[in-house]
């Protein structure tokens, strides 16, 4: 009962002010014109069209990257030689190497 009623002065309110503001000579145009709030809602939408689209394509890039460099495989190319005297280097038994498991790809 409460709310209903409330509801009902609440409206009521608002029709009579609404009435009263269509019956003066002088339009008020203080507030957002609903251009505005369509263009608002245009550009917001824009932007979250343009922020996905740039996700895509960056994850695109990545994808692409990525396949390019499993089909060229390990860089073979020189070391580059300095004419410094070479640090001491540790050396490394190929049997102290953890054994890496190897990935599978799958046709989806």
């Amino acid at each position: 009962m409460l709310t209903k009623r409330t509801l009902l002065l609440t409206l009521t309110g608002l029709l009579t002010g609404y009435a009263a503001t269509a019956q003066s000579a002088t339009p008020t145009t203080a507030g957002p014109q609903p251009t505005d709030v369509l263009s608002w809602l245009a550009w917001g939408l824009a932007a979250v069209v343009l922020l996905f689209g740039m996700m895509t394509a960056s994850s695109l890039a990545s994808a692409v990257a990525y396949s390019v460099q499993e089909q060229e495989g390990p860089n073979e190319a020189a070391p580059a030689v300095s004419d410094a005297a070479p640090a001491a280097a540790p050396t490394v038994s190929v049997a102290s190497i953890p054994a890496v498991p190897v990935e599978q790809k799958v046709a989806a």
